[in-house]
């Protein structure tokens, strides 16, 4: 009970220790516009993502695009969950904060932060192959890493029964929420939230606004998250995928990824022109990036796509074989016992 009055003091810590730190970071994000924006720190260029210098070799490799507001918003979720797991790991359910969802989470909280500032950050207003790759990373890699850490069930856990009674359980259990949690409603945010953004100005336009190009991230995160969480499995659903259904589920990867590959790789033309006209002393040119980053979205989203297609038939295949070797064992069991004469059990699922 002392570690959960830890977790969660009250209302007003929560809000003192959030404004605190938000306010430093307006604070450093101010102050990095009013000055040239960039800084080295050793061979690294730490910069805004609005000063990142025109790409050069080997300087694209070592310039991180820093705005301190996403980042502190990261490092509070990241701090949030280590807190959420000392508690469960001090309680008498301490088997469910194992190490390996500590490093799962935190290896996708890590792959995040490097995604999004990191080098691919700046630069993925300048390349749309670097904006690719951070769509694979931000929608189909990190989020099964970060569900595979059991946020939600750890959260649970460590919250104590009258806080889960009283603030959690009325949202988890509401209708809205479960029709919202819906795969159906995952699937197609999964579809829709990319292609939206490539098809419709919101692309362009963050290339030059820095909130928009961050809420970018952060759509296309929230739709990974919500189309992986009932495949990964380790937090509270109403929606338990059936296998037959996950094999399909997750198949339609393949027509989403195979879409949005067409819509750049075909066109003979620069689809942004915002791209087209930014300076570039190096790397391919905007017609070729485009071309690459459609190639890359076909070929590597069809990759992964079938990939967690065949891990899901695998494991379909396995829970099959598991079943039956659960009744052939009742059988033998049945076969046994009547042979003895003994009187056999039957249990809901058949003799035992």
């Amino acid at each position: 009970m002392r570690q959960s009055a830890l977790l969660f003091p009250g209302p007003r810590a929560f809000v003192l220790v959030g404004l605190v730190g938000f306010l430093l970071s307006v604070a450093l994000t101010a102050a990095l516009r009013m000055g040239s924006g960039g800084t080295s720190v050793g061979f690294l260029f730490i910069c805004t993502i609005a000063a990142v210098p025109a790409p050069d070799f080997p300087g694209v490799l070592t310039t991180f695009a820093f705005e301190p507001v996403p980042v502190f918003v990261l490092l509070a979720i990241g701090a949030g969950y280590l807190l959420v797991f000392r508690t469960v790991r001090a309680s008498p359910q301490r088997r469910l904060a194992s190490r390996g969802r500590l490093i799962s989470f935190l290896s996708g909280l890590v792959l995040v932060l490097l995604t999004v500032f990191g080098p691919l950050a700046a630069y993925s207003s300048t390349f749309l192959t670097a904006h690719m790759i951070q769509h694979f990373v931000l929608i189909t890699i990190a989020p099964p890493l970060l569900l595979a850490g059991a946020p939600l069930t750890l959260l649970l856990v460590s919250a104590g029964r009258d806080r889960r009674d009283r603030w959690l359980y009325p949202v988890l259990h509401a209708r809205w929420f479960h029709g919202f949690t819906n795969p159906l409603v995952g699937l197609v945010l999964f579809a829709v939230i990319p292609i939206g953004w490539y098809i419709t100005p919101a692309f362009e336009q963050s290339l030059t606004n820095v909130w928009l190009h961050y809420l970018g991230y952060a759509l296309f995160l929230f739709a990974g998250i919500h189309y992986w969480w009932p495949v990964v499995g380790v937090n509270p659903s109403r929606w338990n995928l059936s296998h037959p259904i996950r094999v399909a589920y997750l198949f339609a990867l393949v027509p989403i990824h195979a879409f949005l590959g067409s819509l750049f790789y075909e066109p003979s033309r620069v689809m942004f022109e915002d791209l087209q006209a930014l300076p570039r002393y190096w790397g391919p040119s905007p017609l070729l990036d485009q071309q690459i980053a459609g190639a890359m979205m076909f070929i590597v989203g069809e990759m992964l796509g079938i990939i967690a297609t065949l891990i899901a038939a695998v494991r379909w295949s396995s829970a099959d074989e598991r079943e039956g070797k659960r009744i052939d064992a009742a059988l033998a069991r049945k076969r046994a016992r009547m042979a003895v004469g003994a009187p056999v059990e039957h249990g809901p699922d058949g003799p035992r």
